[in-house]
């Protein structure tokens, strides 16, 4: 099923003001809900584009690695013993 312009301006909606809801609310339950929707809805746009539900989980694995390295870099993630 192809994407027509109005559903990809549609989602493209969702995606920034889904970005600013989980900014506000980062640390909360209803952030951690709302990261994981967006990444859902990102991963069914690309699958709708094209490409397969495995390569979007091992996409998903490594934005997740990246994303604790990141906060591990910054500080926001403790080593064991501290």
């Amino acid at each position: 099923m192809a994407m027509d312009d109005r559903a990809r301006r549609e989602i493209k909606a969702l995606l920034e003001v889904g970005k600013e809801f989980s900014a506000q609310a980062q640390d909360t339950p209803a952030g951690l809900f709302l990261s994981g929707m967006l990444s859902g809805l990102a991963m069914a746009v690309h699958i709708n584009e094209g490409s397969t539900a495995e390569k979007e989980m091992e996409n998903l694995d490594t934005q997740l690695a990246a994303a604790v390295g990141r906060a591990f870099l910054a500080g926001q993630i403790k080593q064991d013993g501290d």
